[in-house]
């Protein structure tokens, strides 16, 4: 059986050749797969009737990520893919790395059996300087697109309570619908700290069909009156958006010079070029 995935995301594919010019690639990618093979009896048995993929370890290796990991394959057929995306994720469902491969990466995988495996995500596809202990490799498929307008939250704050919970669903299922391929910035809360430090929390909505990576944003908040109170560049690369989800964000656009006409009653935000 060959198993063809879309080749619609973001992340660059690792063309195999460069494994065979990278000697020390190669020999770090043979030797995990070695120690991979024999950690093989410690794994769960094959789901039959499904092919399914566990992380055993992730390594960094010069801005790369060499990620370890067994592929099963529960039907009774061979399986060969043509091209297979992987994406790393953390706990929290935030991409940490991704990268579509060729197939013969990964070789044939006999029907009944597992295979050990590993590939290495180039730096232009690692999103993140440092890997948590807890995280995990899966097949990327594009999401489905919800039945309805209405878009989740991705992830909340883990210290909320459920009424806070419910507030902020609430809050997100009454905001302007959005248009297909769409993001956008919606303003939620703005305050001014003790050090007259203005901070802007925002609900980021993602309603298209690929996952956003944002790195550079420059951002500007207006007061009611539509006049400019503060502007910032961002950098915040690693923050990453699922298909059809919401985040919350708080950007600190640090000290502002506050007087008389600042307003923050009716502030929006906006992203500028």
């Amino acid at each position: 059986m060959l198993l063809s995935f879309p080749k619609i995301f973001r992340g660059k594919k690792q063309d195999a050749e460069l494994f065979k010019q990278d000697l020390v690639a190669e020999d770090l990618l043979e030797q995990k797969e070695q120690n991979l093979e024999e950690q093989s009896s410690e794994l769960p048995s094959v789901n039959e009737g499904q092919v399914t993929i566990q992380l055993t370890g992730v390594s960094p290796a010069d801005g790369a990520l060499l990620v370890g990991f067994f592929i099963s394959n529960g039907l009774s057929q061979n399986v060969k893919f043509e091209n297979i995306p992987l994406v790393l994720m953390d706990s929290d469902r935030r991409v940490l790395a991704r990268q579509s491969f060729a197939g013969e990466t990964i070789g044939e995988i006999v029907g009944g059996s597992e295979k050990a495996c590993v590939v290495r995500f180039l730096p232009d596809n690692v999103y993140v300087q440092d890997v948590p202990v807890e995280c995990q490799v899966y097949f990327d498929m594009p999401t489905k697109r919800p039945e309805s307008n209405e878009i989740q939250f991705q992830v909340l704050p883990e210290n909320i309570t459920e009424n806070q919970r419910q507030e902020l669903e609430r809050i997100l299922a009454e905001l302007p619908a959005m248009k297909d391929g769409e993001v956008n910035f919606q303003p939620f809360q703005a305050q001014i700290t003790n050090e007259s430090d203005l901070l802007a929390t925002v609900i980021i909505r993602n309603y298209t069909e690929k996952i956003v990576n944002l790195e550079q944003i420059p951002l500007v908040v207006y007061g009611a009156q539509q006049e400019e109170l503060a502007r910032g560049q961002f950098d915040i690369k690693g923050l990453t958006i699922e298909p059809f989800k919401a985040i919350l964000w708080t950007f600190n656009f640090g000290h502002v010079l506050l007087d008389s006409s600042f307003d923050l009653s009716g502030w929006y935000i906006n992203v500028v070029q």
